[in-house]
């Protein structure tokens, strides 16, 4: 599929040099493996025939042998892992950039508690496939074919026997495949069930503490971790069944072909050296055919976090909703709604809405609680998307979402764990000086901005520093929700003179006091718009197309 391919190409990209080193790295053990047999199976019949000076000689080497194998795998793996944190970081670095590329309404509707998954484990899931799963199968592979053959060639009896017997390791991953995978997924999702929790207790404390719901919350919380440890208990369960399945393979197939190569040794099928040969390279063998079998489960699960990935870095399709399109900008940028219509659950919040929003002029959204202003807002800014009807900055181009026209300050400020100059260094040079200028016609003082974090802020400061954002960036068309809420009086005559020095602001809010720098004054009422001539009246609306 295109989206799994664009994933894919993003993954291998950063990591194919470490795919390709680890699958080196691992390959470099095959023909140190295979000497070390030879040398091994030497030095036992030198030892059998009395030449003591020949097995000290050929122990010194293979020492040598083993003590420059580790100085290469060492600095290998050195290398390698500097260049994989590197290329994970970059990993990270371009899924984020392809993740804050989806649409505005994409990322509104995100769940919190998925999205951290995506980010942390399923992403750790898909670059491990590249950095773990490909190379111990490449390698696996190869040393599978080189043990086989250099038995082959000594004893073909062997040689089957031994491949033979080292297939019942399939048994364990086809066995424990099923219940692993299930018990991996319900566990994450249970886990993104607990930081949404938690997340939205840190988000809407206050409610909790306003009705007493904090011993529900706990109680919420407490079901979701004992659903969370019978998971995770039978995930543990399974994963023990399965240790216990390898144990006793294991030991089956080590004392097994010791009789084995024994009985072969004794009817004449091989030499005892060669049988001493076929016994150190068959823990080789036996381990390739496992580590080949044992991927089968880890790479379902891959599977599945690129699956839950993907959804990220899909190409979205457009026109399943209502569209809303933005063009370029212009000197003359108007928003135009058509026939607008959007419901929430069974209730129609905006129906049937046309409106002409004029980039000169300055309007004030008021109506009573719940007839729809956020939602409105939202629809203007592509947080959310309407059920029917258009909504068009001055032509049809460009999606509402990709639009560089506007700025929306919500009611609700983030609360950054930086302070404000690290904020507004985020915004260049050639922006800060403005961004300065503005927050201190606010009060806000060298201390407060630099002295703290913009979390340990109270609300006022910050709803200053993010007004300082959005009047300085001077888009085409500015949003705000509430924004003299938590103001001091200060804080809203500055507002005010911002205000009265720009055109094309959309303001919702309930403060009279706005009104002062406003030049239409709109109200919201069963889903249409009346001017302020009109509020008495539910017959005729203004500037209606």
């Amino acid at each position: 599929m295109r989206h799994k391919s664009r994933l894919n190409s993003m993954v291998w990209r950063n990591l194919k040099w470490v795919c390709f080193g680890n699958s080196i790295v691992k390959a470099i053990t095959i023909p140190v493996t295979l000497a070390m047999a030879w040398i091994l199976s030497v030095i036992v019949d030198q030892a059998v025939s009395g030449e003591v000076r020949k097995v000290a000689g050929y122990s010194l080497f293979m020492l040598a042998l083993i003590l420059i194998y580790i100085a290469v795998q060492t600095v290998s793996n050195i290398l390698i892992c500097k260049r994989q944190s590197k290329a994970i970081h970059q990993c990270r670095m371009d899924f984020l950039e392809i993740l804050l590329s989806n649409s505005l309404n994409k990322l509104f509707y995100a769940d919190y508690g998925e999205l951290m998954e995506n980010l942390n484990s399923d992403l750790e899931t898909l670059t491990k496939r590249y950095i773990k799963l490909y190379p111990n199968m490449i390698s696996s592979a190869l040393e599978l074919i080189a043990c086989f053959s250099f038995i082959l060639f000594q004893s073909p009896v062997a040689a089957g026997s031994l491949l033979g017997i080292s297939f019942l390791q399939f048994i364990p991953p086809i066995i424990v495949k099923k219940y692993m995978q299930i018990n991996y997924d319900r566990c994450r999702d249970i886990e993104a069930k607990i930081t949404n929790h938690v997340v939205e207790a840190v988000n809407g404390f206050e409610i909790i503490k306003l009705y007493g719901l904090k011993r529900w919350w706990q109680t919420r919380l407490t079901d979701y971790h004992k659903e969370y440890l019978s998971a995770g208990r039978k995930t543990d369960a399974v994963a023990a069944v399965q240790r216990s399945m390898y144990r006793l393979l294991d030991n089956t197939l080590k004392f097994g072909t010791y009789a084995l190569m024994g009985i072969y040794a004794m009817l004449g099928y091989c030499t005892f050296d060669v049988a001493v040969q076929v016994i150190y390279l068959s823990s080789g063998l036996f381990n390739s055919v496992k580590n080949l079998f044992s991927t089968v489960p880890e790479i379902a699960v891959t599977q599945n976090a690129e699956i839950r990935i993907s959804k990220w870095t899909a190409i979205e399709e457009k026109g399943e909703k209502g569209s809303s399109s933005v063009s370029t900008l212009s000197s003359n940028v108007p928003i135009v709604i058509q026939n607008l219509y959007y419901k929430y659950e069974k209730d129609t919040i905006i129906g049937g809405l046309s409106y002409q929003f004029d980039p000169d002029k300055n309007y004030i959204i008021q109506g009573s609680n719940g007839a729809g202003k956020t939602t409105l807002i939202n629809l203007l800014t592509g947080l959310i998307l309407p059920d029917q009807g258009n909504i068009f900055y001055a032509d049809f181009n460009t999606p509402v979402e990709e639009s560089s026209l506007y700025l929306f300050i919500p009611q609700h400020d983030p609360e950054f764990n930086y302070d404000v100059y690290t904020l507004f260094a985020m915004f260049g040079e050639d922006k800060q000086q403005i961004l300065f200028s503005i927050a201190k016609r606010f009060g806000l003082t060298e201390n407060v901005m630099k002295g703290n974090s913009i979390r340990e802020l109270s609300g006022g400061e910050r709803k200053k520093v993010f007004l300082s954002i959005g009047f300085a960036m001077q888009p085409k068309w500015l949003f705000l929700d509430e924004p003299s809420n938590n103001l001091d009086r200060h804080g809203k005559e500055v507002l005010i003179g911002l205000l009265s020095e720009r055109k094309g602001t959309i303001v919702i809010s309930h403060d009279d006091l706005l009104v002062h720098s406003i030049d239409c004054r709109i109200k919201l009422e069963n889903g249409r718009i009346y001017d302020e001539n009109k509020w008495t009246s539910t017959k005729k609306a203004a500037n209606v197309i």
